[in-house]
């Protein structure tokens, strides 16, 4: 029964970042994806290390800035890019490759070979996510594409590094979370200079807009990241990773209208079903 309450509270972090596409698209409709992944990540992250005053010491300095530059500031950089770039929370679709890299880095870092069933998943996951992009009428952006991919290649190897170091001892989830939001979001103040200039003028709506990604879509989806992939395995993680292109699709049906095929809610009841089957425990 614990085990369900953690693999549910895991669950709504995809949910989440799944209506992170229709949030960037709808109330930030800006084209700066550097500047919307700096401000997504770098305000909740001052305001979280502000009010817990507690900072990372010795080793620990470092650490927090590789796993936020990897979990946060550079993943938050090319699911950006790809987010504007991408039309339709396609952009989400291609990122849900992430449970096969995260299988290939833990077999690396921590020597852990995945069950049959992770297999099984990620076939029906593939398989789920090719449904859903029948009919799709979309044009194919390179720079998108690759930016997805490039993401969930480092947000995979954040997740396994998270649970190869583990966390300080005595530090609590919430502290450890405010680390890599802060540190990770401090490699993408440069890249804002340097890539896109000066500061936009801001609406109440895109601030609004900011404001639920900063709060909801970052600091509380990260905590319940963090905190799943410290109870349960990276690999039984990643693989509800398929719960965010489904959100982001059911999203872009009841938000924006978007026409459904009787062969895409096939593809839905494919990707539940491999979620279940990822999830489901061993004799």
């Amino acid at each position: 029964m614990k085990q369900m309450k953690d693999t549910l509270l895991t669950m709504l972090t995809p949910m989440l970042w799944g209506s992170t596409y229709i949030i960037a698209s709808v109330l930030i409709p800006i084209q700066r994806p550097v500047f919307v992944a700096l401000m997504r990540a770098f305000p909740i992250g001052l305001i979280m290390i502000l009010w817990y005053r507690k900072l990372p010491k010795g080793i620990w300095i470092l650490k927090s800035l590789i796993l936020g530059s990897f979990n946060i500031g550079i993943f938050f950089l090319f699911l950006f890019i790809a987010a504007y770039r991408l039309p339709g929370g396609i952009a989400s679709i291609i990122g849900s490759v992430q449970p096969v890299f995260v299988i290939l880095f833990s077999l690396i870092f921590l020597k852990e070979k995945p069950a049959l069933r992770s297999y099984a998943a990620i076939i029906m996951m593939v398989a789920g996510v090719a449904l859903l992009l029948l009919k799709q009428q979309m044009t194919i952006d390179i720079w998108g594409v690759t930016a997805a991919l490039c993401g969930a290649v480092v947000m995979s190897l954040g997740v396994v590094l998270t649970k190869y170091w583990g966390k300080p001892e005595g530090i609590s989830q919430m502290v450890f979370t405010s680390w890599q939001l802060f540190f990770g979001s401090l490699i993408l103040i440069p890249a804002v200079l340097i890539m896109e200039g000066s500061i936009p003028v801001l609406t109440p709506v895109n601030i609004a807009g900011l404001a639920i990604l900063g709060v909801v879509n970052t600091g509380l989806a990260y905590y319940l990241w963090f905190r799943g992939i410290e109870i349960l395995s990276p690999v039984r993680v990643s693989l509800l990773s398929p719960v965010n292109p489904l959100t982001a699709f059911l999203l872009g049906y009841v938000v924006l209208g978007q026409s459904i095929s009787f062969i895409q809610i096939v593809g839905v009841g494919v990707i539940i079903t491999s979620i279940f089957v990822s999830q489901r425990k061993t004799a």
